[in-house]
């Protein structure tokens, strides 16, 4: 009995060491399917990084593209508007006053209007279209026709009821007295 007792006690711990190896093995296996998962996750998140920068990279190029291009349609259509809407100007600072001057070419000055608001003054033109005769055929046909408004802001405050205008040679020059503003001296103690 005792053989069949030591026997028993000998499969048991056959059985054990068995389990036991299965266990390492199997304890193995897991680890390196955590490991192969591991680096094929951070194969995929290279790949999907890769890719991302890729995507950026291309809708930044895109994006550049229409910004350009959207500069030079906005360029383009401000030369087809703008010869009509602002006509040339220069504004001139002295010490007492501003100076506005603005070509108005083949524009009378019965058709021209200023108006003054706050901080800044509105100048109006009328740009009358000559009359066409049938017969004529314009080969090329640059000058605007039509109302045009120009408002700029004034730099400083004026003496609007000391505001005043020539219009002689095409050129409107609009004078502008400024108001002089009071310096208060502080006595130093």
């Amino acid at each position: 009995m005792v053989d069949k007792t030591d026997e028993m006690k000998q499969k048991i711990g056959d059985i054990k060491s068995s389990v036991s190896d299965k266990t390492d093995d199997v304890n193995n296996s897991i680890n390196q399917i955590k490991e192969d998962t591991q680096d094929k996750t951070d194969d995929m998140q290279e790949e999907v990084g890769k890719k991302r920068t890729q995507a950026e990279k291309l809708l930044n190029d895109i994006m550049n593209t229409i910004k350009n291009k959207q500069e030079g349609v906005g360029k383009t259509l401000s030369d087809y508007t703008t010869a009509l809407q602002k006509p040339p100007s220069d504004i001139i600072e002295t010490i007492d006053s501003i100076i506005i001057k603005i070509d108005l070419p083949a524009v009378k000055k019965e058709d021209i209007e200023i108006g003054i608001e706050g901080e800044s003054i509105d100048i109006l033109a009328k740009f009358e279209e000559e009359s066409e005769d049938e017969n004529i055929n314009y080969i090329q046909k640059e000058r605007s026709y039509g109302e045009t408004k120009r408002t700029i802001k004034l730099p400083s405050e004026i003496k609007v009821k000391e505001a005043s205008a020539k219009f002689q040679d095409s050129v409107l020059t609009i004078k502008l007295p400024k108001i002089e503003k009071e310096v208060h001296k502080i006595d130093i103690n």
